[in-house]
């Protein structure tokens, strides 16, 4: 399994230079929006672990150009980890995958690593796809990113154009 130990936010002491640097910083608006809408609330990615770890099938020992796998905070029975990619070339958001935990599975396809997140005691396996540039799953999901989960759970003010709580004009 992977272990996520720092908070992105907090950038600790333990925080690495590159973790912080722009290039990782658009990565994260991208993932942070999804179809066009924010997706994430601020406060998730303060709540956010990290973790770093070798994904691309290249030279192990280069320390320069880790990726970054952001947990998000627990939501519908696990939790989305959203995957920086990082190499000679540059930055790139590398996808979503979603379960309880996520480990990196010892198989190499498109030349990343096969990731697999657990939920109810089963794998579900997660490849890069060279079409997209991105991880993907064949295999159904227990949750799906939807602008219509958005939809729901972020709602305008119904009422008068003015703030609630704001005096009246």
């Amino acid at each position: 399994m992977i272990a996520f130990n720092g908070s992105y936010m907090a950038f600790e002491p333990r925080t690495e230079p590159y973790q912080r640097a722009d290039d990782v910083g658009y990565a994260v608006c991208e993932f942070m929006w999804f179809k066009g809408r924010p997706f994430y609330p601020v406060s998730a990615l303060a709540h956010a672990k990290v973790a770093h770890a070798r994904l691309s099938a290249c030279d192990d020992e280069d320390e320069d150009n880790l990726d970054i796998i952001f947990r998000m905070p627990f939501a519908a029975g696990g939790h989305f980890f959203e995957i920086v990619l990082r190499s000679n070339e540059g930055t790139a958001y590398g996808g979503w995958l979603w379960g309880e935990e996520l480990e990196i599975l010892n198989e190499v396809v498109n030349g990343y690593r096969v990731l697999a997140g657990k939920f109810e005691d089963r794998l579900i396996r997660f490849e890069y796809s060279k079409r997209s540039h991105r991880y993907r799953t064949a295999e159904p999901l227990p949750v799906e990113k939807s602008v219509f989960l958005i939809q729901r759970e972020v709602k305008p003010y119904a009422g008068r154009h003015d703030l609630p709580g704001s005096p009246a004009r």
